[in-house]
Parts: C-alpha cells; structure tokens; sequence
C-alpha cells in the first residue's frame, strides 16, 4: 500500500496568491516577507544572529525534557510549527505542520551549515475550550463522520492554568486509534499538552521535533507585554498599516487596527480577557504578576522570536494573513521576522484510487451550502457586534461575549447533521468531510495509529513535504504498512494543477 505522493494539485487549503508571492511578487513580499527560499532563509538566518537584542543563550532551556535527547548546539536555530493543544492531537492539519518544520530543518542544516530544530509549540496560553474539546473522524465500519469529546475544567481560563477530565481523553484517544495508543496516568494528570505531546512524539520523536509550551516564554514576553501596555498606539498603528497593505492586495484584515484595547491579555479571577483600554492598574499588576498576562495573537510572534532564534514559521492560511498583518511588530521591539513557511496540505486517498476521486467529491452539497450559510450567518454577527460597539462603546465587553456565544452556538447547529450519522456520506465524507479537506477535519492520530507503527506514518508525512516549493495539493495512499518498504518520492509521482 502506498509511499510517495501520487499527485500534487492545485492548493485546496491555501489561497492562490502564494504561488505569485513565491514567484516574488513585490507587493506580497513587502508585506509578507520574501517566500521561503533557500536565500530567504539564509538571509533570515543571519539576521538573527546580529549582535542585537534578544540574547539566545538560554532558549534550550525552554524546550520540555527529551530524556533521550542530545543537548540543542548552542548555534541552533529553529524552525517553528504551533497549534493549540487539541483534544488527541487535533485534526490532520496539527500533523501536517510539525512534518513541514521536520522537513524544512533537514533541509535547511546542511545549506546553513549549521544545527537546525525543528520545535513545535503548544499555545498553552489561549483560553477557547470550545476550539479545543472535540476532535472528528470517519468511521470506516458504517461510513460516516464521528465526534468524540472531552470535558475541562475551568473553562476559558488559559490552558496551562486547566484540566482534561482524564477518563473522557483515554476513551477519545482508544476510540479513534481502536484501542492501539496508550496514554500513562502520570501524562494524564500532567500537564495540559501533556497527551499531545505524547501522541506528536510517537509519530515524530524519532526525527528530531521538540516541543515547547506557550507559557514557558514568558521571562522574554514581560517586557514585550509592559511596552505593549505602554505604547498602544504605536502598536495599533503598525496593525493600521498591515490592514491597509492587505486590503490594497484584496485579502481582508484579520486584526481590527480600531479596536482601542492594548495587544495584552491576563487571567483573573479563573478567565482570560483581553485588557481594557482605560485600565490604569494594568502596568502595576503585570509587574507585581507576570505569569497571569500573555501577549494577544498579533503579539506572540514577536515573543516568540525574543526567546528563540526562530528562521522559520510553518504556517497555515489564516496565519500567515495574520502574521503578514502584524509582521511589522518586529522591527518595533527589535527582533527578526522569521520566514513565514506554509504548511503542508494533503488528502489521503482509499487504496488504489486515484486523484479522479478527490475530484469526484467537488459537487456541492448539502455540507457546503451549510458552510456557506455559516459564513453568511458570522459575517452579519460581525457587523451587528461593530455597529453597537461604534454606538456605545461600553458595551464592548458584552458584545464580545455575545459574539463568542453566537458563533458556537452557530457553528455546532451546522455541525450537527453531519454527526447524527443518520446520512453517511461514505467516501465523499472520507475525502471531503462537510465539504472540507481532509487535514482541516479529521483527527491524525486515527491515521498514524491504523497500522499500529505512528513513526513509520511520520516519515511518510515528512517525505510529502517540500516547503521550498509552492504550495499544493498533495494526494497519497498513506504509508506502507509494516514489513513493506517505504519508497522515497521518485518517478511515480505525477503533477497535476
């Protein structure tokens, strides 16, 4: 069974504009950086070893322990996939970023001429249980899509600061691996991203990804935040001009350059808000407390830089708009941008199909119309929640919360006939559920552990990789199963798109 990529379509995931900002399209690289290339890389590489602020020299003792590790060289640099720590490791999409950063820092050691790491962060800090609690895949006894769940405890606090409900992880994580993975008790009662890591070690420990939690970085984030809480208005005014840049180019801000709040959260009272402009006390308590504030998403790049020498950042499609946005944050504090790297997307197709079917599933259907209607839905709780905001400014937080109330009520309305399992979709659902890719739906860890060997799985993820290139589509068969070889991309594949 399978090996290489059999084909690589057009991208699915990412929008078509990547390809003209690889080709150097001048108005996409001024705000998006140049596109990953062997000489942007070098580029970045130097820049951040210029004698300049942050000092690098403690960042290994950041990483979480690897018992079985060798110590990080002292000139490594890193390349840098994150997610949140989802529920079993989350969709396909988690897999497919630490797989780009593994592929991208083997590639890029022997170029540079030096060590590269491959680190994977687990945004420990974000707060959205909702986002989080739940993971999806496809149930190949009776043909259709499945949800399993896990409870937390608090909710909406950050994540290094709550709890799995353990019995509801260890029967997620045995459901969708039949009974294959095994989770320890003392990773269950760690930490929060303990069973996450866990699962992307198995699969991809082998091939050097380490990890690190959000929340580690915050001795080189204090003072990033305390000048964030100082200076608002030269940080809102940077977002200003991403938002403008981007829509020059027809891509929507992701970050409202209005919104008066400074780019800072902090955990109170068992939550996790975002600042309040007029809030005078704010500087004294991020002072007295530091753990409790953590940087706002178009702030945490920056920190992350501050603390690790980062070349490059795997990035998914919404990150790398919004990280376009922000990317003149870094000049403000003094740090280096890394190189915004998109991450691998793919299809794994039924045995011996081919790219014809993935095709095949393109007709609009019932999942897509409720997409769409979704979208429609959001976009006018958008624009209700800035309308009564303009009118009455204070009642900001109250919309905020309506907002988030809205959108997942929403969102769970239109997920629903997908989960009844009343109308199995069959292979339509298998290769497109609810009208999406594969990666952007389907848990990983039910196809790492379906053959029992998840490292043998990892490798064949990593081998689908080329982060040099222009993004595509990939299609595959999956690994080989145990006691086959696993070819290495050759003749066999074909390009299509």
């Amino acid at each position: 069974m399978g090996g290489p990529a059999i084909a690589r379509l057009a991208p699915r995931v990412h929008a078509a504009w990547t390809r003209d900002w690889y080709a150097g399209d001048p108005a996409l690289t001024a705000l998006f950086g140049a596109a990953p290339s062997t000489g942007s890389l070098e580029q970045t590489a130097r820049a951040v070893d210029a004698p300049a602020p942050p000092d690098h020299g403690h960042w290994a003792a950041c990483l979480m322990p690897e018992p079985e590790a060798a110590p990080v060289p002292s000139d490594a640099l890193v390349v840098l996939a994150g997610q949140q720590p989802v529920l079993a490791g989350g969709p396909l999409l988690v897999a497919h970023k630490a797989a780009t950063a593994i592929r991208l820092a083997r590639d890029l050691g022997p170029s540079l001429g030096r060590p590269v790491i491959p680190v994977f962060l687990l945004a420990t800090e974000d707060h959205d249980s909702s986002e989080v609690d739940h993971v999806d895949f496809f149930d190949h006894s009776n043909g259709s899509l499945r949800r399993v769940r896990a409870g937390i405890q608090p909710q909406h606090e950050a994540f290094f600061r709550s709890a799995w409900k353990a019995p509801d992880v260890e029967r997620a994580v045995a459901t969708l691996t039949d009974g294959r993975a095994q989770l320890d008790a003392k990773t269950l009662s760690g930490s929060f991203s303990g069973h996450v890591v866990d699962l992307l070690r198995a699969a991809f420990g082998p091939l050097g990804l380490r990890f690190v939690e959000a929340h580690r970085l915050q001795a080189a984030g204090a003072p990033i935040l305390a000048r964030a809480l100082d200076e608002p208005t030269a940080l809102a005014s940077a977002l200003t001009d991403g938002a403008r840049a981007l829509e020059a180019l027809g891509l929507r801000a992701s970050f409202d350059p209005d919104d008066p709040r400074p780019l800072v959260l902090e955990s109170r009272e068992g939550r996790r808000r975002r600042l309040e402009p007029a809030d005078a006390e704010a500087g004294r308590r991020q002072a007295s407390h530091p753990e409790d504030f953590s940087p706002h998403a178009a702030l945490r790049p920056v920190v992350q830089a501050a603390a690790l020498p980062v070349v490059a950042q795997v990035c998914g499609p919404s990150e790398i708009v919004y990280l376009g946005q922000a990317r003149s944050l870094h000049g403000l504090f003094g740090v280096t941008p890394p190189v915004l790297v998109p991450r691998l997307e793919a299809t794994r197709l039924p045995d011996g199909a081919g790219p014809e079917s993935l095709d095949a599933t393109d007709l609009p259907g019932a999942s897509a119309d409720l997409d769409a209607a979704l979208s429609r839905l959001l976009a006018s709780v958008e624009e209700f929640e800035r309308t009564v905001g303009a009118a009455d400014p204070g009642l900001a937080g109250k919309l905020r919360r309506w907002h988030d109330a809205a959108a997942r009520s929403a969102g769970r309305l239109a997920a629903a006939p997908a989960w009844r399992g009343r109308s199995p979709g069959g292979e339509a659902d298998a290769l497109k559920p609810r009208g999406r890719p594969q990666d952007t739906t389907l848990s990983w860890i039910a196809e790492a552990w379906r053959h029992g060997d998840p490292a043998a799985w990892g490798r064949h993820i990593v081998e689908l990789c080329r982060p040099l290139e222009p993004p595509a589509h990939v299609v595959h068969h999956g690994p080989a199963s145990p006691g086959d070889a696993v070819g290495h991309p050759s003749s066999r594949e074909s390009r299509h798109g």
